[in-house]
């Protein structure tokens, strides 16, 4: 089988798991079905990105034990017996109670445990471009809500709310389970093709760390930091962007929903792009460029109030925190390794449910006290140079 196969399957694997992202479609039938209120409905989403970056190390773990197709096996058919098993809630007692456990703990841990294993195995088979593969493989988590929520919207208004979740479940649950069948690492005297001296020396590993020893390296703290901070500013913009283009620009609100959809391209292309720019700059220069767009963009948000100021500057808010999923992953293997990657980057991955948390919650905050955005972009450009400078300082070859 060709090696390039791999980031194809991984890309379609992601579209499925990033169907979070479309959760928003959810929202409003389940408000009206069950009479939720906004907060109630939310919390299955924020249950589930809580539930994928706790079980992201574990899935490492487990990949390492089981072999990837073990695992990607025993995640898609968590995904897909959570989002099944969300259709009877209606017939529970407490349905909310059971969406946060079939939904948010069952479904949100499958996707924990399957999402790096595609990356993982893009990155074995093609270590000379691993960070392009690695780009291609998760492109398709970033565009998943383009393609799955209308497709979900329209199934919502066809078959009603909960057949969509079991109809979602057994799609899910089987296209996973075949996707997974493929996914095997390359055997142990697999060497790839040679590439040219400067092309390895771009892309070599500096060195293989178990998750104990890279947790005693200074490089471990900078890459997790500066992932923290690198997709900081985009949860700031992906949480403001329709609110913002309707008080601030004037949009309308088909013409905001218009927009987010336009940065969601920026966010799925930004994962290639910048897995690209890993194998020709190197992940340190590469991450140096990802903060200086953050600080130039950040700061054209605080004067957006034309049209083409609030595009251009929230895309590239939206690029770049695209960029960062693939960026860490490809920081992850050049400074600490192949051979445990799967662990290591789900240890590394909650740098981003960090930036979750801290993003949106700090920009609704400083916006609710100043009545302003202009401040949380501002606070957006400063921790923007202090990645700059996290990243100059900690990028670099792992020392303890």
């Amino acid at each position: 089988m060709n090696r390039w196969i791999y980031p194809p399957i991984g890309l379609v694997i992601n579209l499925m798991l990033g169907t979070i992202y479309s959760w928003s479609v959810f929202r409003k039938p389940l408000e009206s079905f069950f009479g939720w209120s906004a907060v109630e409905s939310g919390l299955p989403f924020t249950v589930f990105l809580l539930a994928f970056a706790l079980l992201m190390p574990f899935g490492g773990k487990l990949m390492e034990v089981l072999g990837p197709r073990k695992a990607s096996l025993t995640g898609g058919t968590l995904v897909g017996l959570g989002w099944f098993l969300t259709s009877f809630v209606a017939n529970l007692p407490e349905p909310l109670i059971f969406t946060l456990i079939f939904y948010g703990v069952i479904a949100g841990a499958g996707v924990g445990i399957a999402y790096g294993v595609p990356i993982s195995v893009s990155s074995k088979w093609i270590p000379e471009r691993r960070g392009l593969a690695v780009g291609i493989t998760i492109l398709g988590f970033g565009l998943s809500p383009l393609i799955t929520a209308p497709i979900a919207n329209y199934m919502i208004c066809a078959l009603g709310l909960m057949s969509t979740f079991a109809y979602l479940g057994i799609i899910f649950g089987a296209l996973l389970i075949i996707l997974s069948i493929p996914l095997s690492f390359p055997p142990e005297s697999w060497t790839p093709p040679p590439s040219t001296s400067a092309q390895a020396a771009r892309t070599k590993v500096l060195a293989e760390l178990a998750p104990r020893q890279m947790a005693r390296t200074l490089t471990f703290y900078g890459l997790w930091f500066s992932y923290a901070l690198g997709t900081l500013g985009g949860f700031t913009a992906i949480s403001l962007a329709a609110k913002y283009g309707q008080e601030v620009v004037k949009l309308t609100p088909e013409l905001a929903a218009i927009a987010t959809a336009v940065f969601a391209v920026f966010n799925g292309c930004g994962r290639p792009v910048f897995g690209y720019l890993c194998d020709r700059l190197g992940v340190r220069k590469t991450a140096l460029a990802s903060f200086t767009i953050i600080f130039i963009a950040a700061l054209t948000a605080t004067q957006a109030y034309t049209l083409p100021l609030y595009m251009t500057s929230f895309a590239l808010l939206w690029f770049v925190f695209g960029g960062w999923l693939a960026i860490a992953p490809a920081g992850t293997s050049t400074f600490f390794g192949l051979k445990y990657l799967g662990t290591n980057y789900g240890i590394i991955f909650t740098g981003y449910g960090a930036g979750a948390l801290i993003g949106p919650t700090l920009a609704s905050y400083i916006q609710t006290i100043t009545g302003s955005y202009s401040l949380a972009f501002l606070t957006t450009a400063v921790l923007a140079v202090i990645g700059l400078l996290a990243s100059t300082a900690a990028m670099k070859p792992p020392k303890a």
